[in-house]
């Protein structure tokens, strides 16, 4: 029975006896289980998506929770969706653990989650948005913090939290943005007190088909080689629907450089909010699709909108997915409304969807007539002359388009969802000089396409032009800004 205990006391031992995610085994990748056992105070995670990071640092916190007395921590998420997703990790972890080695759970909110703890004492675990954890010492896990609206402050917050106990630890974890900013500082090793974990894809058994190989072999190997010998079937199927650059980022964590951005990140993030969702409690009302939108989802946009809407529309068919974003001008504010991506749609479907929404009372539609756009362009210009036009892509129209968003971020005179994929697609668009010396802008492609979420609220941003009679700030071109860092 001594050596039964004591093989459970190991974490990853009793993961793999007891637990269970998503009604199966828990089971550990290599780098997990080493996180699971390490004791550090600090550690830094850099990964790739999908790899697991937040849900075994879920699962980490849990455990923890179950075995220490008086247990507090706090997780903090870049949005209100994806904190709420910690506690539901923790719940389901609860759930599957045998009645006799867990403690009861007298209460579980969205927001919180507390265990009855030996001689009365409460284990409770928190998950904040957007912010930094104040009170009370304990645990904490910072998730994709470079994506966080004041990062900075969070992760100060969060060290000052485990400051009064050694057995207080954070965890820092997210994918890499852009090579800046107190995350990029911890992965890179400027804070010599933290543990680093470095975990490209093929280091997760669930997107690699031999873990033990290829974490010997795979970081010697070119992108596109290592992938066609150790990649899944459905990463196989991902590299080839990206642009490699963005692959390198998303999946491979390899830091971008920030020098060329249209957009900084600090003043996308400045107008993002990190409470959003579609019943009217959210303090930014929105929902996003990645479908065609239903009558219901008309419905709900009828009953939800507060004043004119701006539609922008870039069209797309094989390669690249529809993107149409929708603006509701609300007090003195632009605020997204809806967000819809349609893949693989027939133009038909596009062009209907673009219909009812303009027969919902549209201001003003943009679309993209480059291309492919051109036909539907002009097809919906005719119909409504005075509510869409169709915009042709040029380095002088989308210097346009870049000049007019910048000065609304600046301004924060717009409000977008903290949602990573949005946030991610602006701060994509960069800075290309050509051969002949001409600025162009453009993005690489990820997976979900060429930024297309981004120039279409670019081109609902468009059709928004002038209707605010607020002062707008000077434009700042990329280059005065990377020769005037402090401007």
């Amino acid at each position: 029975m001594k050596k039964l205990l004591a093989w459970l006391s190991d974490p990853v031992n009793f993961s793999h006896a007891f637990l269970k995610a998503g009604g199966e085994p828990v089971h550990l990748d290599p780098w997990q289980a080493s996180y699971l056992r390490n004791p550090a105070k600090f550690v830094c995670l850099l990964k790739s998506r999908r790899v697991g990071g937040s849900w075994v640092m879920a699962l980490k916190f849990f455990l923890r929770s179950q075995t220490r007395a008086r247990y507090n921590a706090f997780f903090v998420s870049m949005n209100r969706e994806e904190a709420r997703g910690k506690i539901d990790y923790v719940d389901e972890l609860h759930d599957s653990l045998p009645p006799r080695w867990r403690l009861g759970r007298i209460n579980r909110s969205k927001d919180e989650i507390s265990f009855a703890g030996s001689r009365g004492t409460r284990s409770v675990i928190r998950s904040l948005a957007g912010k930094a954890p104040r009170g009370r010492g304990g645990d904490v896990g910072l998730s994709e913090l470079p994506h966080c609206i004041n990062s900075k402050a969070i992760y100060e917050g969060a060290l000052h939290v485990t400051a009064r106990s050694m057995e207080d630890h954070l965890t820092v974890e997210s994918t890499p943005l852009g090579k800046y900013g107190v995350f990029h500082d911890l992965s890179r090793g400027k804070f010599a007190d933290f543990v680093r974990y470095e975990v490209p894809w093929w280091l997760c058994s669930a997107l690699c088909v031999s873990v033990a190989e290829a974490s010997q072999t795979a970081p010697l190997m070119a992108t596109s080689a290592r992938v066609k010998k150790y990649g899944s079937e459905n990463l196989k199927k991902i590299y080839a629907a990206m642009d490699e650059r963005a692959f390198r980022q998303e999946s491979e964590i390899e830091f971008v450089e920030v020098e060329d951005a249209a957009f900084p990140v600090e003043i996308i993030t400045s107008c993002a909010q990190v409470d959003f969702g579609a019943g009217p409690e959210s303090a930014l009302v929105f929902r996003k699709l990645d479908r065609a939108p239903s009558a219901l989802d008309w419905e709900w946009l009828k009953s939800s909108r507060k004043g004119a809407l701006f539609i922008g529309c870039d069209p797309g068919r094989k390669n690249d997915q529809c993107a149409i974003v929708i603006l509701d001008h609300a007090g003195g504010l632009l605020e997204t409304r809806m967000i819809v991506s349609m893949k693989d749609t027939p133009f038909s479907v596009q062009r209907d969807a673009l219909d009812t929404v303009i027969k919902l009372g549209a201001t003003a539609l943009r679309i993209d007539a480059t291309g492919i756009g051109m036909d539907m362009a002009e097809r919906l210009t005719r119909t409504y002359p005075k509510v869409a036009e169709g915009v042709t892509f040029t380095a002088k129209s989308k210097s346009m388009l870049i000049a007019g968003a910048y000065n609304s971020l600046r301004d924060k005179r717009v409000v977008i969802p903290a949602d990573r994929d949005l946030i991610g697609q602006l701060a994509s668009i960069r800075q290309v000089v050509s051969e002949s010396g001409s600025i162009l802008y453009g993005s690489a492609r990820s997976s979900s396409g060429h930024a297309d979420c981004a120039w279409a609220w670019l081109l609902a941003l468009e059709g928004a032009r002038g209707i605010s009679n607020r002062p707008t700030a000077e434009y700042v071109s990329v280059a005065r800004r990377r020769s005037a860092p402090g401007f």
